[in-house]
């Protein structure tokens, strides 16, 4: 069992910014770590999952801790998972104005094909199950949707980032498809992000998107080409 954690970063300045991009991996990073590296899967480093987390849907009311985070991988290829895995989802910002910021970070998980699946292969839509930390589900979870209770006028009840300027969701446990096949995912993370005060020339709203790719194994582990 491993515990995987997807971590982007955005800035409201530069050149991203202008075409709603989270930052790119950067290979040159001498000491990556969850606090400076976007764009990247890292694995917990201790036993068990992060405050003994389960299978269920978690947000995170506390900053993760950068130094339980190693071995970064660039998204730019598939990651292999295996069921009993875990995933843990991070959006954060080093801007200086972050305190001002609210954001309503949402996700969508889909085979990322319009066509059915071919032989041997599943239709399902997603690895996690809607499960949360008192009730349990069989039915997949396929969209994340981090806002706060009450709803509102948007941006209203979107949440504030954690003290690291981030912020951060536990996604649960893995799971092999109908008759343990292995299927492939794609994870398409946005983020609506709204500033409050001191605001950028170019206005009070952004937004950013990105879309990862993860292959599940069936019941028996995938070997690494």
């Amino acid at each position: 069992m491993s515990v995987y954690l997807y971590n982007l970063i955005f800035s409201l300045s530069g050149s991203n910014a202008a075409v709603g991009r989270f930052q790119p991996y950067n290979s040159s990073n001498p000491s990556p770590t969850i606090a400076n590296q976007s764009a990247a899967w890292f694995t917990f480093q201790s036993a068990g999952t992060p405050n003994n987390w389960g299978d269920y849907f978690q947000v995170a009311t506390q900053p993760l801790n950068p130094n339980q985070w190693g071995n970064p991988q660039s998204d730019a290829n598939s990651l292999t998972l295996n069921p009993g895995d875990y995933l843990i989802m991070r959006v954060a910002t080093l801007d200086g104005n972050v305190q001002n910021y609210m954001s309503r970070v949402t996700a969508v998980f889909a085979r990322g094909t319009g066509q059915a699946a071919g032989p041997g292969g599943s239709d399902l839509q997603s690895p996690l199950l809607l499960n949360t930390p008192t009730t349990q589900s069989t039915l997949p979870r396929t969209v994340i949707d981090v806002d706060a209770a009450g709803g509102g006028t948007p941006p209203s009840s979107w949440p504030p980032a954690l003290s690291d300027g981030s912020w951060a969701s536990w996604l649960g446990m893995v799971h092999a498809a109908p008759g343990a096949l292995a299927n492939d995912y794609t994870l398409n993370v946005g983020a609506s992000v709204y500033v409050t005060a001191n605001a950028p020339v170019a206005g009070s709203l952004f937004t950013f998107g990105h879309d990862p790719r993860m292959h599940v194994g069936g019941m028996m582990k995938r070997v690494a080409a």
